[in-house]
């Protein structure tokens, strides 16, 4: 550090202390958490693990012209006080145990609880014997708090070294009054600097009671003391009553004095009187205590007061906020453990920032940038330090993604990202795009697990930070959930389409659609072989939920004219057949998936030799899946040879048919009020096609489609919502080049 070294010297201090617990206007805490440097061990943590690095115990205590003095606890629970002068020069001083941050140039040590005086130039020592308790030292004037002479209370007195004579004087003020007379009970001093007209200030907090006609009031204030020896409290400079505590901090500088004081709720304010109304700041960003590490320019500096039994993975972000414009605090240092203050008011923290661990400077340029002035070698332990996962993620419409941030503490590191579907068990792995601003990383799930639509139900996730260099990482997880509508025709309980296809060797396929068009095309995910001995059946039907669980079912009509029901599990497999009934050979035409009555089940349709069409609807039971028959139309669908229940087409609320005639005419019934209104003719030409699907909405837009299939090709008819011009045609890949290949499709 490069300080100009001024004719005046001024003072910082060091006192015998049993244990480093607290200093005045630093923190001398626990280490950062970190990770040691190759070659580095546990043990040594006073010690540099190389030439030229600061010890990883090392806490910044004072600094000024001569470079900084640390202090640092070993192994053996010895403290440990170094001066680092700026040619890279280190001296560790025996018999001291303790040093005074005193924004001065100066050093005061204490060896066998004796004040000393010490010059860094002349290297003297002249020493004193305090008659009472050592409550600060600024600049070159050490304060004690001693009994007052007539046995009440305390006085407050300043002792300064002047070439060997200890001079001294009491400053406390007994304000003439007796009605109102206080009694000091305790003193501090929390900050020392220089006000706007360059004298050399420091500010003193002060507790104690006043004696009024109605007896003695407690009561907290504070002064703001002229440094040089022979000036008393001026009594004006008395503030209002505050409450503080031992643990409070401040800062002085030409524009601002301030104090942290404690709230009701037992955090703490931040107290600043400069340009303008006295500021009362929350810092309800901080929970419980906090102290003030400074102040530069209209930017105060504060952290959480450090736990002395938190271990040294918990990380002390310093933070920062604008005074005079009030913003939103922000980060300055990933983690915080102790301060100095220098001369020409700027700042020498102990703390950790994304990159490095160390010393950083703060201010020499106005701002609160920190500069790396000594480092200990190490990182900062990779820390993820906050995420955005939500809760629930529906994939209901094409192009939804659920978006996902992890926050680190450093950028130089990955973020993995696992996702696992409870019940299946699936995973997907994907790497985490970053670091942008503020080390974000993100990752947004398109919905897609296993090549295929992602299922519902709950998640699981799990973001693993790893270090570039692979020293060092950090887990987090939790928890979402996926929704949306059911499709009666999804097998895989992941809202899209399946469609079934049997070959001509009797094996049956499911190939599972993506739920959402994929460059403006339905196209299929994945084909699945369900197994083989199909060809039993001369009817395969996808009837939707009639067997009242989370997936869609089948039924398969075999050549003995017995009807058989297969319930999805929703895995893509369906449970053990159960028998519906015999007689059921006599039908033409078969079809289900509509809900013809909207009370929430599918029901079933079929066409008799007679043209009779008969509505079977849905029980809800898997072992009796539909109630008896009942006749919708008494003749007149002879005439049909392909039937489709495709749902609500028409938006009138019913499930609606499709049929073909053997003309290749292609006609709409739309159902309302529990009947099927007067036929629409959709058009003709559709006798090209083999099978005619309603498999649910294909296309995510709301409406329920169609797809025809055939040796011309497989095409998607979007449903419109209307009756009149009820599809618009789509080209698709299922099923490319294998129109002659299956004998069923549903």
């Amino acid at each position: 550090m490069n300080h100009r070294i001024t004719g005046r010297r001024l003072a910082a201090a060091l006192v015998t202390l049993a244990t480093v617990t607290a200093v005045t206007g630093t923190l001398v805490t626990a280490p950062a958490a970190v990770a040691a440097p190759a070659g580095a061990t546990a043990e040594g943590r006073c010690a540099p693990a190389a030439d030229g690095l600061l010890p990883v115990g090392a806490e910044v205590a004072s600094t000024g012209a001569f470079g900084y003095m640390t202090t640092c606890v070993d192994e053996n629970g010895t403290t440990v006080i170094q001066r680092h002068a700026l040619d890279g020069t280190v001296s560790t001083f025996a018999n001291a145990s303790a040093v005074y941050d005193s924004w001065s140039d100066w050093m005061v040590t204490n060896s066998s609880g004796v004040v000393s005086a010490y010059h860094p130039v002349s290297k003297t020592y002249s020493n004193h014997v305090l008659s009472g308790d050592l409550v600060g030292v600024a600049f070159n004037v050490v304060y004690e708090s001693r009994p007052a002479a007539n046995g009440q209370g305390r006085e407050l007195w300043q002792l300064r070294n002047d070439n060997g004579v200890v001079n001294k004087l009491k400053i406390s003020d007994s304000f003439g009054n007796q009605m109102y007379q206080r009694t000091e009970t305790g003193y501090k001093i929390v900050a020392a600097g220089r006000n706007a007209n360059g004298q050399a200030t420091a500010v003193v907090l002060v507790q104690g009671t006043r004696a009024t006609n109605d007896g003695p009031v407690p009561y907290s204030t504070h002064a703001v003391i002229p440094v040089p020896l022979g000036t008393e409290i001026p009594t004006g400079s008395v503030g209002g009553s505050e409450s503080w505590d031992a643990s409070a901090t401040g800062a002085l500088t030409a524009t601002y004095r301030a104090w942290t004081v404690n709230r009701p709720d037992g955090g703490t304010q931040l107290t600043a009187m400069g340009n303008g109304p006295v500021k009362h700041v929350p810092l309800t960003d901080i929970p419980g205590k906090a102290v003030l590490a400074g102040i530069i320019g209209d930017t105060a500096l504060y952290a959480a007061q450090r736990d002395p039994y938190a271990g040294p993975e918990v990380l002390t972000p310093l933070y920062a906020r604008n005074l005079a414009t009030g913003g939103a605090p922000y980060k300055v240092l990933e983690n915080f453990s102790s301060v100095a203050h220098a001369p020409d008011g700027s700042l020498l923290v102990r703390g950790a920032t994304s990159e490095a661990d160390g010393l950083f400077a703060l201010g020499k340029d106005g701002t609160t940038t920190p500069t790396l002035v000594a480092s200990t070698g190490r990182l900062v332990a990779l820390d993820v330090t906050g995420t955005s996962v939500p809760s629930t993620v529906s994939l209901e419409k094409g192009g939804v993604n659920a978006p996902m941030t992890f926050d680190l503490n450093r950028p130089d590191a990955t973020v993995t990202v696992v996702l696992t579907h409870t019940r299946t068990g699936k995973t997907l792995t994907a790497r985490a795009g970053g670091p942008g601003d503020g080390n974000r990383f993100t990752y947004s799930w398109n919905g897609v697990l296993d090549g295929l639509s992602a299922p519902n139900g709950a998640y699981t996730w799990q973001a693993t930070a790893t270090t570039l260099d692979g020293t060092g990482t950090d887990v987090v997880s939790g928890a979402f959930t996926v929704t949306r509508t059911a499709n009666p025709h999804d097998y895989t309980d992941n809202g899209s389409a399946d469609l079934l296809a049997r070959d001509s060797a009797g094996v049956l396929w499911r190939d599972d659609l993506y739920d959402w068009p994929v460059d403006g095309q339905v196209k299929p995910a994945k084909r699945t072989r369900i197994g083989s001995g199909w060809n039993t059946y001369k009817h395969i039907e996808a009837v939707g939920n009639i067997g009242g669980g989370a997936a869609g079912d089948l039924v398969a009509l075999d050549t003995a004219g017995v009807l058989w029901s297969y319930t999805g599990k929703g895995d893509g497999t369906f449970g053990t057949r159960v028998r519906v009934g015999a007689g059921w050979g006599g039908y033409k035409q078969l079809t289900g998936g509509s809900d013809y009555d909207r009370d929430g089940r599918s029901d079933l349709f079929a066409t008799d030799a007679a043209g009779a069409l008969w509505w079977y609807r849905g029980t809800g039971d898997p072992a009796k899946p539909f109630f008896p028959r009942g006749k919708i139309g008494t003749g007149g669908w002879g005439v049909y040879n392909q039937l489709a229940a495709v749902g609500d087409l028409a938006g009138d609320a019913g499930g609606d048919l499709i049929a073909r005639d053997t003309s290749g005419v292609l006609w709409l019934y739309p159902s309302a009020d529990y009947r099927f209104g007067p036929r629409v003719r959709v058009g003709g030409g559709w006798g090209g096609f083999s099978q005619l699907v309603g498999a649910g909405d294909v296309t995510a837009d709301g409406r329920p489609d169609l797809i025809a299939y055939g040796p011309g090709g497989t095409y998607v008819y979007r449903s419109n919502g209307t009756t009149s011009g009820a599809f618009t045609r789509q080209n698709t890949t299922l099923y490319a080049g294998e129109g002659g290949k299956f004998t069923s499709v549903s």
